[in-house]
């Protein structure tokens, strides 16, 4: 799954909660958050032609990215929910069975229709392959993060992120990466210590992706 950021200016304070605090209605609002943040990405556009509907399948497919993270990882969800991030351990990419039903995954196909759930295993297959094979051992994976447009401008991208960084590094992870399918993020993520290790288009979709990585240790 592509992050997003929508600013790194500097905020005062931010709310964060952890997966142990998190309800299943604050889950609701981080997945909406997320929905309204990715709306006009490129990826989501391909994956949802319709932007009628397109905001509500965002949210649909985010509730199990979040529920999954909740057990595997950690959730950041900014003040009033005007912003969130998910990110999980790399020893669970790619998905296994249990995850997939634990987290509800398993009914994504069903609840997005076939035509998107095929378009999405194409690309992030495919992605998501290649960041394992230069993944490093005790690995973090920062699956998704996105600020509410209504939020822009105030820093909540930069702080969700380092907020992640220092939980990963708590957790002795070696490295987190992470993937966006916007070029325009990618001197974001260089700006918070990201560095680029590869890029590609991948070939079902002709979209083009970039990995980076930041060290932890």
């Amino acid at each position: 799954m592509s992050v997003e950021i929508m600013s790194v200016e500097p905020i005062e304070k931010m709310n964060k909660y952890s997966n142990s605090t998190l309800t299943t209605f604050q889950k609701k609002i981080a997945a909406k958050a997320l929905g309204a943040a990715f709306v006009q990405d490129a990826f989501m556009t391909y994956l949802f032609p319709n932007p009628i509907t397109r905001e509500q399948n965002l949210t649909t497919l985010f509730l199990p990215v979040i529920e999954c993270s909740s057990h595997y990882g950690d959730i950041e969800l900014a003040t009033e929910g005007k912003g969130a991030l998910a990110w999980i351990s790399g020893k669970y990419l790619p998905l296994p069975l249990f995850q997939l039903l634990r987290s509800g995954f398993i009914w994504i196909p069903l609840k997005i229709g076939f035509p998107a759930f095929r378009r999405l295993q194409n690309h992030d297959g495919f992605c998501e392959h290649e960041i394992i094979s230069r993944a490093p051992k005790d690995f973090a994976y920062l699956w998704v993060v996105g600020v509410h447009p209504e939020a822009a401008g105030q820093g909540l991208g930069k702080h969700l992120i380092q907020s992640a960084l220092n939980t990963m590094r708590s957790r002795s992870h070696s490295a987190c990466l992470l993937r966006t399918d916007n070029e325009k993020n990618v001197s974001l993520y260089e700006h918070l210590g990201f560095k680029l290790v590869h890029t590609d288009i991948a070939p079902k979709s002709n979209l083009q992706y970039w990995v980076l990585s930041q060290e932890l240790v």
